[in-house]
């Protein structure tokens, strides 16, 4: 099955042509979502007509998106707070109508958590929480295999979720952890100088690093009390860290009292910058795959 799948997130928008759970050649271009709507969709579905020439036999579309996904229906109930710009797409009524394409659209962690499932370190497990750690923190609920996306499709969205009275992506994002350290003085533009500079041994970023892990830590403690999970699988350019796991436990443990520590793995994401187009693809596959066999 050879399928178009696309990331779209708010700065870029990815995008690959995907068959067999191959990815034969994949780009990207800038969301620019601050033109509006229209100007999104409307490149959105200039790209994917030029693929679609390229490769006339895609079968259908993938869609990886920010926001609340209605995934029975293919359609964006509620765009995320930072990119209102997105509007309320209806994904199936677009592509079918300028493509010709079925798609199957998810919430971009969902989709994420949906390769880790199929492909990546989620495989061994069976119960898990899938987190992002990037500009804000996004969370999807895994259930024995199954994505849990609860009543109205909105499970997961645990950056919301208040720790100390505040939403918990104010205070544990790598947007929170960068304001942090501009505020004590550091001379950074991104999260991975703050952590050179901690690798360093540099005093106030290892002030910085400290209290951000202490505040990742807090929140994973209380969705391992709610969960109980065999594991959280965390992506984001944080989890590049070689020694990450290992320092998150150590946090979160700290938070959690004795017949919680030690009960779950905190690992890495396999899948990094594809794993919203390899999601895509696998939630098309879960959907309409069986009709091939």
């Amino acid at each position: 099955m050879k399928l178009l799948c696309f990331d779209i997130g708010g700065t870029n928008i990815k995008y690959g042509v995907i068959e067999n759970g191959i990815i034969l050649e994949k780009s990207k271009f800038p969301t620019n979502y601050k033109r509006g709507h229209k100007d999104v969709t409307d490149r959105l579905i200039a790209t994917a007509k030029k693929v679609q020439k390229k490769h006339p036999d895609i079968e259908g579309v993938g869609i990886s998106c920010a926001g609340s996904i209605n995934f029975d229906e293919g359609r964006m109930i509620t765009p995320p707070d930072a990119i209102q710009e997105f509007g309320e797409w209806d994904f199936e009524k677009l592509f079918m109508d300028e493509l010709g394409l079925r798609i199957v659209a998810d919430n971009d962690v969902n989709s994420f958590a949906a390769c880790e499932c199929k492909m990546g370190a989620g495989a061994k497990y069976k119960t898990y929480l899938v987190m992002t750690v990037g500009t804000g923190i996004g969370g999807a609920i895994v259930v024995n295999n199954k994505i849990w996306r609860g009543n109205n499709y909105n499970a997961g969205e645990i950056g919301r979720m208040l720790v100390d009275g505040v939403h918990w992506e104010k205070m544990a994002s790598m947007t929170a952890l960068i304001k942090s350290a501009k505020l004590r003085g550091l001379d950074i533009e991104e999260g991975k100088d703050v952590f050179d500079l901690y690798d360093q041994g540099d005093k106030v970023a290892q002030l910085v690093v400290g209290e951000f892990y202490r505040n990742l830590g807090k929140g994973i403690a209380n969705l391992v009390y709610i969960f109980n999970p065999e594991a959280v699988i965390i992506g984001g350019a944080i989890s590049a860290r070689d020694d990450f796991g290992q320092e998150i436990n150590a946090y979160a443990d700290y938070y959690l009292v004795d017949g919680f520590q030690d009960t779950l793995d905190i690992i890495p994401a396999h899948y990094k910058n594809d794993g919203g187009i390899l999601g895509a693809y696998c939630n098309f596959v879960d959907r309409y795959g069986k009709e091939e066999n």
